[in-house]
């Protein structure tokens, strides 16, 4: 225990770190020290380390050179900063390369986005690895080519696919475009539904004063 409070593991929430994993306390130290030196060779500080242990302690468990490095390795040949990718999502290591990691690289690719675009989503939206191509990335982006936006917008704004499609994404959209205004996702989807209808509210009453 206090060599993972030594590394930054917060002890006011053991009891949640040890909920998480309960596996967590038959590692023996030298198990975790392996785990520990592999995020260290990957570019984070202790104090990352530990914010990354707090709430995915799960990562003890993986093997190193069948797991994580060849996910970092993998995420390095795209181009991608590891370290900054593992200070916002290091749960994108527990992604499969086959299942996951591959199908939603090569899915944008042949969407026409660039390396660098798909670059700059994973470094925004890390959450994009974890999402299923059939039940989220696929139907999600037709009904994005319906909406009029530039592919553009995907890029600034890669987020789009953490949102339901039934529950917010098309309900929204169809207010909007009923209003007749134009807001991009970072205004028609993040707010809450009182910030959103104010927001709408304010676009629509502009709208009329101007015309």
């Amino acid at each position: 225990m206090m060599f993972l409070e030594d590394l930054g593991v917060d002890k006011e929430q053991w009891a949640k770190v040890i909920y998480r994993f309960p596996g967590l306390l038959t590692y023996s130290r030298q198990k975790v020290q392996v785990i520990v030196d592999f995020l260290y060779e990957s570019g984070l500080s202790s104090e990352n380390i530990g914010k990354i242990l707090t709430p995915w302690p799960i990562i003890v468990s993986y093997s190193v050179e069948k797991n994580l490095r060849p996910t970092v390795e993998y995420f390095r040949s795209l181009g991608v900063d590891v370290s900054v990718l593992l200070r916002k999502s290091a749960q994108t290591l527990g992604c499969n390369m086959e299942g996951n990691l591959k199908p939603v690289a090569e899915f944008f690719l042949a969407k026409g986005y660039s390396m660098e675009e798909i670059r700059t989503m994973i470094l925004r939206y890390a959450g994009l690895y974890s999402c299923s191509l059939t039940d989220n990335l696929i139907p999600k982006w037709e009904f994005y080519l319906t909406m009029g936006y530039e592919k553009s917008e995907l890029v600034k704004f890669p987020q789009y696919f953490s949102y339901s499609l039934e529950q917010r994404i098309r309900p929204r959209y169809v207010l909007v475009e009923e209003s007749g205004v134009k807001m991009l996702l970072t205004q028609m989807l993040p707010l809450s539904d009182c910030d959103f209808e104010k927001v709408l509210t304010v676009k629509i009453l502009k709208m009329v004063t101007t015309t």
